[in-house]
């Protein structure tokens, strides 16, 4: 009788593990260890040696992605397969290119489940002799998250929030973030954010189809929180001879070399608009509580749920909340049939915050605002609502600007 194979599971959850570790109990497998995500997982995996990996893989895609990535490092041996109620099929692709031999729907069926880690015993196993002396395979760079902030009118705080998402990001967090500023329009973030760009996605565009981190981090700025910024152009007209084929490039390049790539919008639709929105994994739609913007924000979320874009990808955020509207956060999603994922107080201090050229979140991090959008940022991130911590950049101010942007090419 032969023995039984190692397995290690990896979820974020304890319940599913327990319940997947339940699906191989009858069967000729062995569950020696299992972890949720994060750097714990590969050290666990080291210890235990299992031949088999079954990872879960769900949002946030990119800590199940770099868990994986990291067990795979650590185990060039194991045979990855992995299991998620993900279908976007963009997302799949790339979850199948991580390095996962093979993706499951969820709930996982106990003999669809079996038959596939059966599969995995025709998989030649390396020995690690064998895989010492063998050149090391090319790391698979993983993607960052594409977040668009969108807005069916101007006026309405995107730019505000496609700002402090970015400097709380960069703040609160070890990941790195990158805002984009695609405005065809106005393109305030620069100004915004008291910066004097050199160079501005126009240039950038010119080499669309030759970008290289180098000459890419040069046409970048960074912010004194950390975060880096990719201006509009400095004369709306120069947008002209920027196609959206060229953005899909550099925002697609751009989410290789950062955690988080920001992409703030115009409030009108056009061909880059429409490519944020296709290229993003997360929108954000933004809309205000007067009339106006709501019967916009409904009129764009109809001919999004038209032209069959994924509803899940589209988290509703309303700005500027207050007291004295007629329409309440809690009359929304009634009027537009999509739930308030959320809600940030108006503060009269974001005006004046923009005008210093430095985000609320920075200059009245204990308002109302800033609180509600630091909050926002941690959510994103994390999946989780924390309290902030206390903003500072600490050790990081020791750290050159290109240590940001190449961490995660260093950690791939």
């Amino acid at each position: 009788m032969g023995r039984n194979r190692l397995v290690m599971i990896i979820d974020p959850e304890a319940d599913s593990r327990s319940s997947v570790a339940g699906l191989l109990r009858d069967a000729p497998f062995a569950v020696v260890a299992d972890a949720g995500y994060g750097e714990d997982a590969a050290a666990i995996a080291a210890e235990a040696q299992p031949e088999i990996v079954l990872a879960a893989v769900e949002e946030p895609v990119e800590d199940a992605l770099r868990t994986i990535g990291q067990i795979a490092a650590t185990l060039p041996q194991a045979v990855i397969v992995g299991y998620s109620s993900l279908t976007e099929m963009r997302l799949i692709r790339q979850v199948l290119q991580s390095g996962i031999r093979d993706l499951l729907p969820r709930p996982l069926d106990q003999s669809e489940l079996l038959a596939a880690l059966d599969a995995t015993e025709s998989v030649a196993p390396v020995s690690v002799a064998t895989a010492a002396q063998a050149p090391a395979p090319a790391p698979v760079p993983s993607r960052g998250t594409v977040l668009a902030v969108f807005g069916a009118k101007g006026g309405i705080g995107k730019s505000t929030i496609a700002t402090c998402l970015a400097a709380s990001i960069a703040l609160d967090t070890d990941r790195s973030v990158l805002v984009m500023d695609m405005d065809t329009r106005f393109g305030d973030i620069a100004i915004m954010l008291d910066m004097e760009p050199r160079f501005t996605i126009s240039d950038v565009a010119e080499h669309a189809d030759s970008l290289e981190p180098e000459g890419f981090r040069q046409a970048l700025m960074e912010h004194e929180s950390g975060a880096f910024v990719l201006a509009a152009p400095k004369h709306p007209s120069q947008w002209a001879n920027v196609t959206a084929d060229q953005m899909k490039a550099i925002v697609d390049f751009a989410a290789l070399q950062f955690d988080y790539v920001i992409l703030d919008t115009p409030g009108t639709f056009n061909d880059i608009v429409a490519t944020s929105i296709e290229v993003a994994d997360r929108v954000l739609v933004v809309s205000s509580l007067d009339m106006a913007s709501i019967k916009d924000t409904v009129h764009m979320l109809d001919l999004l749920e038209a032209e069959g874009y994924p509803q899940e990808r589209l988290l509703l955020v309303i700005n500027q909340v207050n007291r004295a509207t007629t329409i309440k956060v809690t009359d929304v999603p009634r009027i537009v049939h999509q739930d308030v994922f959320w809600s940030i107080p108006y503060d009269e201090h974001v005006l004046l915050a923009n005008s210093l050229g430095s985000p609320i979140v920075m200059t009245r991090p204990k308002s109302g605002a800033a609180k509600q959008l630091r909050a926002l940022a941690l959510k994103i991130t994390t999946g989780q609502v924390a309290e902030p911590r206390s903003l500072g950049r600490g050790l990081r101010s020791l750290l050159t600007p290109w240590t940001f942007l190449t961490r995660r090419r260093a950690a791939a």
